[in-house]
């Protein structure tokens, strides 16, 4: 295991099988908690710009998602309860380890993993901030199909043969690319050989197939229901703050803007689905201000 942003690296079991954390920064600055976006390439490594920007003026703690990184890739069918179990033991250990409360942040589609934890956990939050939320994966936002719809594509990529070359020529460089041009990142620059082989090499990580094509398909959604996740922010016992990506692709944005109405701030950012990876740099005054 490699530092993604220069912390100290820990394991922590889940269900019987282990995540990994990150952690930077001083104990006695006031902990954000970073929650990378459920992805083909989810990575705790997506921090590493705020990271870089933020310094020692907060206790960074980062973690990748069951199926993703380099946590334990299981061949099981992941979903959004998975998720939730290795979110609640990672507020679990926060809470035993530190009296304050914690600041979390959640980037795209870990924010109704968390907000799925409101009623229960946000009472010992500072602020909930979501970045660039989403609700929905990608084949039921691009459909408007039910994951239920796709169930027969997940056990297809679980297949021992056809599995993993489906996955192969889904995370081809040419499609790769394509994705993240056209929903992930907004500068071209920014999308360099090293880099693309980078996200290719993410996706590619023995066992990754099984949790990515639960999250492409609809997996790992909590609901199905668009007004689910502003219900949910009704149970929130902390300030929210939802940053919306302006250039995200339009239903997204539409759902971003959706869950706007009910932030107690709001923050525009000109990027798409990974606006923190790729402003990272911008975000972090913005969040430190705030």
């Amino acid at each position: 295991m490699t530092p993604a942003f220069g912390g100290t690296l820990e394991r922590l079991t889940v269900e019987l099988s282990w995540i990994t954390l990150e952690r930077c920064g001083p104990w006695t600055a006031p902990l954000w908690l970073l929650l990378p976006a459920l992805s083909t390439v989810s990575s705790r490594s997506e921090w590493q710009p705020l990271a870089e920007a933020v310094g020692d003026r907060r206790q960074l703690l980062s973690f990748d998602w069951p199926g993703f990184g380099e946590s334990d890739r299981d061949a099981i069918p992941y979903s959004a309860e998975s998720m939730g179990a290795a979110l609640r033991a990672v507020l679990e250990r926060l809470g035993r380890e530190r009296g304050q409360r914690i600041t979390v942040i959640a980037a795209g589609h870990s924010t109704p993993i968390a907000l799925g934890q409101a009623a229960a956990w946000s009472s010992r939050w500072q602020k909930f901030v979501a970045v660039a939320p989403t609700w929905r994966g990608p084949l039921p936002t691009m459909s408007g199909w039910p994951p239920q719809r796709f169930g027969w594509l997940r056990n297809l990529v679980m297949l021992p043969l056809i599995g993993p070359l489906l996955y192969r020529l889904n995370t081809s460089l040419p499609v790769l690319r394509l994705m993240l041009r056209r929903h992930v990142w907004v500068n071209s620059a920014w999308l360099t050989p090293e880099r693309l082989h980078q996200q290719q090499r993410l996706a590619r990580r023995p066992r990754a197939r099984f949790a990515s094509a639960a999250f492409v398909s609809g997996g790992l959604d909590c609901t199905t229901d668009p007004h689910w996740w502003r219900r949910q922010t009704a149970m929130l016992q902390c300030p929210l703050h939802v940053v919306v990506a302006s250039e995200a692709p339009p239903r997204s944005r539409g759902s971003m803007q959706q869950l706007a109405q009910d932030a107690d701030q709001v923050t525009f950012i000109p990027g798409r689905l990974d606006l923190h990876q790729e402003f990272g740099a911008l975000l972090a005054p913005k969040l430190l201000d705030g």
